[in-house]
């Protein structure tokens, strides 16, 4: 992908926003990045470490507008020194050449110290282009008492899934098993990924981008089924309106990333002590999870100060005091092994009416399908496929048209960028 992706500079250019080194040879570093609490993290750094500072940028998240300032930036040779860079939207980086090789600045001895699907997702061949920081692994967060009162049983299955979604319905037709987020097609990736899609792949040096495979298809198929029979609420996630929903029992599950348990605790607060959280759902009867989300620290190219950019970096993701804020203040559920060993990722949740949630994401983390690629124009397949998701769900065609004319539009736009490309 690195050679298809016009792979990213080994070196660092001479412009930067940096600040020059002082007199007394300090180094100072720019960081772009959304993550609450991460400048408790640049302060444990910066205390430890006097010759090289790091200021951080509190940005908005990338998706609401800071990827296209960092891409503007690179354009016009003034990024900062590092950025957070979520796992899909890298390879858009690579392609412009924007992010630094961290190999040469001995990324890859750490290798070992991550979970080994995130290490495949920032590297190519021999090269790294960003440090793991958080994972998403799925689960099946739930209303556990709504599900006894609906009678039902925790679905093993995505069609135990839909048996349960019809009986909810049965009995109370403004309930809902689940909302179909149809402007997030991002988390629909997540489904596709568990159900063992492999969207992009590469022969010699050809792109292969094959969205439309069976098992993307099967995921369709079934949100596609729901939607038909009403067993679905079709509204956008994270709006007031799904957050109602969430606190009012009209819907009664969530498949979604670890990070979705502060988003329900914080969004539903009334309803404490009433959810839990299952393994995901699957598709046969071999254990198999996705990701949805998660991000890296990044070296952009414009830094006058790679190798030092780079020491920052892997230090903010391998630190355990940087990996404990980064949990409790910010959410996130570490990339690093010994980070989701901590106990503030193993501590039982009292909004979960105590369960130890954190024991179902760390062997959902096991299950997650390595071999899942990104293309190199995510963050346009991803606009593609809302867009085509919102037509479907409003009575033109079906999620499966949707997915079809989002690879047929997906391998158009990469033949315009210069790609070599087929469908798969």
């Amino acid at each position: 992908m690195a050679t298809l992706a016009a792979a990213c500079g080994s070196t660092a250019s001479s412009s930067s926003t940096s600040a020059p080194t002082t007199s007394a040879g300090v180094v100072h570093l720019t960081f772009w990045s959304w993550v609450p609490g991460l400048q408790t993290s640049v302060n444990m750094w910066n205390s430890s470490h006097p010759n090289i500072q790091v200021k951080l940028d509190e940005v908005t998240s990338g998706a609401a507008g800071t990827y296209a300032k960092m891409f503007s930036a690179l354009q016009a040779g003034n990024a900062p020194d590092l950025g957070q860079v979520e796992y899909p939207i890298l390879p858009n980086f690579e392609h412009v050449g924007g992010l630094v090789n961290l190999a040469q600045y001995g990324a890859n001895s750490i290798k070992s110290q991550f979970v080994p699907w995130t290490w495949n997702q920032v590297s190519q061949g021999s090269g790294v282009y960003a440090i793991p920081q958080d994972t998403g692994p799925m689960g099946l967060f739930y209303r556990a008492d709504l599900f006894t009162k609906y009678g039902l049983t925790v679905p093993t299955t995505w069609a135990e899934y839909l048996t349960d979604a019809q009986k909810i319905h049965q009995q109370n037709p403004n309930a809902y098993i689940a909302a179909f987020p149809a402007s997030d097609s991002a988390w629909f990736s997540a489904l596709a990924w568990q159900a063992g899609a492999k969207w992009f792949n590469t022969q010699g040096n050809s792109w292969v981008v094959n969205m439309a495979d069976p098992a993307t298809q099967q995921v369709a198929n079934l949100w596609q089924t729901m939607i038909a029979q009403g067993l679905v609420k079709v509204e956008p996630d994270f709006s007031t309106g799904w957050y109602k929903d969430l606190s009012d029992g009209t819907i009664l599950t969530w498949p979604t990333a670890v990070w979705g348990e502060n988003t329900i605790a914080t969004n539903a607060a009334t309803t404490s002590g009433d959810w839990r959280v299952a393994p995901m759902p699957n598709w046969g009867t071999t254990t198999v999870d996705g990701n949805w989300g998660g991000s890296t620290t990044a070296v952009f190219k414009d830094t006058k100060y790679p190798a030092q950019a780079a020491q920052f970096a892997e230090w903010l993701n391998t630190n355990s005091g940087s990996i404990n804020n980064m949990i409790t203040t910010g959410g996130l559920y570490p990339a690093s092994l010994a980070g989701q060993k901590l106990p503030a990722a193993n501590t039982p949740v009292a909004f979960y009416g105590g369960q130890n949630i954190w024991q179902v994401f760390s062997q959902g983390s096991k299950a997650v399908n390595t071999s899942f690629l990104w293309g190199p124009v995510m963050s346009t397949t991803f606009t593609q496929l809302n867009d085509a998701f919102a037509k479907a769900t409003t009575g033109s065609g079906t999620l499966a048209d949707a997915v079809n004319t989002t690879q047929s539009s997906t391998i158009s736009t990469m033949k315009q960028q210069g790609f070599t490309v087929a469908a798969g």
